[in-house]
């Protein structure tokens, strides 16, 4: 099957799409075109054109369900991609190629959000990681070279709906009073109820069984004001995939963020209480929607003792993240030079003030922990590994929570009474 290999109209050198001013660029003298001029160019080379069968001779029935083979208009070479590939670039010439009947496939995504972030910039944020990470395993001290570079188009769904909520809570009043002979403590019970609305728009699922979506949380947020409508020739010059998990199965997880958002809003609404606790929560939904896009990632793996480490980039804003591991040796000496460090100035301000006791060597130690706590999780977050987001709350529509009901409902009293002995006064 012929592909479609966008050429500059003035050297015949191959065209990219450039995410910051929306043109076709060419590299090699410096043109700039409009893509709709370019693709009209290529009409005819957008039809079924002539179909090549994959080889196979070598491969295992499974690998010839799972592969392809295409033709590059511009040297002729043979392209071998995996069976979600829509864009690819030759590994002979480079030219950057289309794949049409891939693009006729699947669901046709919408919209498109552009490369900013170049090769050059996502080169230099991953060298630029390397430096001041204290938790940084040594094997990442030296010699991290770039084993494979990826501009890659993730497909992904987004999500918009309005969400509603009833939570039910269970709440406490407690008080102590003490008398002369006595202690007691008195409990007010009460049920509280809240029900409320928020409105979520373009939360992204990606939709690539190849991307950890730990890897593209991480990479959020995007800015969907600047995505373009879907055209091929924005693809041209990257890798693009077609979504392989439907909309239903990424549907999942964006309920999940939805539900985690709106009830941990609707839960700070709840307050002047000594405990509270949920007893039941329903949620609804209506105006749901789902449209398909493609998000920008630049991926670079670099190999270590054998093992490939992934570092992905999002190549509109140029967030980082990774899957580097702590060095746990490092975060243990850290830990314990921190806890040593406010223990040992701790103690010695107690002495010289003439206050030390057990009680206050427990509440510098208490102190001590916090801190050497505190300096590891800032340590880690410096290493800027993948997680899931908790909810979805960057995507709140302007508003927030629109609470429909609030009611706190005395239930009952229960008082203990519990006789002090003689040895506590």
């Amino acid at each position: 099957m012929d592909t479609v290999a966008y050429k500059c109209p003035n050297c015949a050198s191959p065209l990219t799409f450039d995410g910051a001013s929306g043109k076709m660029i060419c590299r090699a003298c410096d043109s700039r075109f409009e893509p709709d001029a370019v693709e009209a160019m290529y009409a005819a080379q957008t039809g079924s054109g002539i179909d090549f069968d994959t080889p196979d001779e070598g491969y295992a029935a499974s690998d010839v369900a799972q592969m392809k083979a295409y033709r590059c208009n511009s040297c002729g070479a043979e392209l071998i991609t995996e069976g979600t590939t829509t864009a690819t670039e030759c590994p002979y010439c480079g030219s950057p190629t289309i794949l049409p009947d891939r693009i006729e496939g699947g669901i046709r995504p919408e919209l498109v959000v552009p490369f900013v972030i170049s090769k050059e910039e996502a080169q230099r944020l991953f060298e630029e990681y390397f430096q001041g990470k204290k938790l940084l395993p040594n094997i990442f001290k030296k010699d991290n070279q770039i084993a494979e570079m990826r501009k890659l188009y993730v497909p992904y769904w987004l999500f918009d709906c309005d969400a509603d909520a009833t939570i039910v809570y269970a709440a406490e009043k407690r008080r102590t009073e003490r008398t002369d002979d006595w202690e007691i403590e008195t409990i007010e019970h009460y049920i509280v109820h809240r029900s409320g609305t928020m409105s979520f728009e373009n939360i992204p699922v990606d939709g690539s069984v190849k991307l950890d979506n730990r890897i593209s949380e991480s990479l959020e947020p995007y800015d969907l004001s600047k995505a373009v409508s879907f055209s091929p020739s924005v693809l041209s010059g990257s890798l693009a995939d077609h979504a392989d998990v439907d909309a239903a199965d990424c549907e999942k997880r964006a309920v999940e963020r939805v539900e985690k958002s709106i009830t941990s809003a609707i839960r700070s609404t709840v307050s002047g209480y000594t405990s509270v606790s949920e007893r039941s929560k329903g949620f609804s939904s209506k105006g749901g929607k789902v449209t398909p896009v493609l998000l920008p990632v630049w991926l670079i793996t670099t190999v270590k003792d054998g093992k490939t480490y992934t570092f992905a980039i999002n190549g509109q804003t140029g967030k980082l993240t990774c899957d580097v591991p702590t060095d746990k040796g490092k975060a243990f000496l850290w830990g314990a030079g921190a806890f040593a460090g406010v223990m040992g100035l701790g103690a010695l301000i107690l002495h010289l003030i003439k206050q030390m006791g057990s009680g206050t060597l427990l509440i510098v130690g208490l102190l001590a922990l916090i801190v050497a706590f505190c300096v590891v999780a800032g340590l880690i977050g410096q290493l800027k590994q993948a997680g899931a987001q908790s909810g979805a709350s960057d995507y709140v529509r302007e508003g927030g929570l629109n609470l429909r009901q609030k009611q706190d409902l005395f239930l009952y009293t229960k008082t203990n009474r519990r006789k002090i002995q003689k040895q506590e006064q």
